[in-house]
């Protein structure tokens, strides 16, 4: 049912409604997302964001950096389909990326010594595989994907 209302400039507009559980009609609420800062209403061109609830099993990934001032992949090189974490377990700092290889500066992401964490959020796809770099030779880290 549509109730008929004026806006501000005073021109009639529908107001899609519906009746509550007392009888009462109601504005119909349509469900609605925000992409950049602009809402708008969910539809065949506009679907609703997904993320997923279930994701595959962790896989290890942690080891010690091979050659220190050189850029490594981790995970084998393989692109962790809902997310990874990388955890520094070294007393110097790790960089890793997954725009390109790491190293230390430009787009690569500093992760702290001794328990630095870097983890992504639900569902998220890097760009391409996972490079780590550190500075020194056998400095440890633990890393998930999954």
């Amino acid at each position: 049912m549509s109730l008929l209302v004026k806006d501000a400039n005073t021109t009639v507009q529908a107001l899609a409604t519906v009746a509550d559980a007392n009888g009462n009609l109601v504005p119909l609420h349509a469900a609605g997302s925000v992409t950049a800062g602009v809402a708008a209403p969910v539809g065949p061109q506009n679907p609703l964001p997904v993320v997923p609830t279930t994701v595959a099993p962790a896989a290890d990934g942690s080891g010690t950096v091979a050659a220190g001032g050189a850029a490594q992949t981790l995970f084998g090189g393989a692109v962790p389909p809902t997310g990874f974490l990388v955890q520094n377990n070294s007393s110097a700092a790790l960089w890793i990326s997954d725009v390109g290889a790491a190293s230390a500066g430009g787009a690569s992401l500093q992760i702290a010594a001794n328990g630095g964490m870097f983890v992504t959020a639900p569902g998220y796809k890097p760009a391409g595989p996972v490079s780590l770099y550190g500075a020194t030779t056998g400095q440890a880290f633990a890393a998930r994907r999954w």
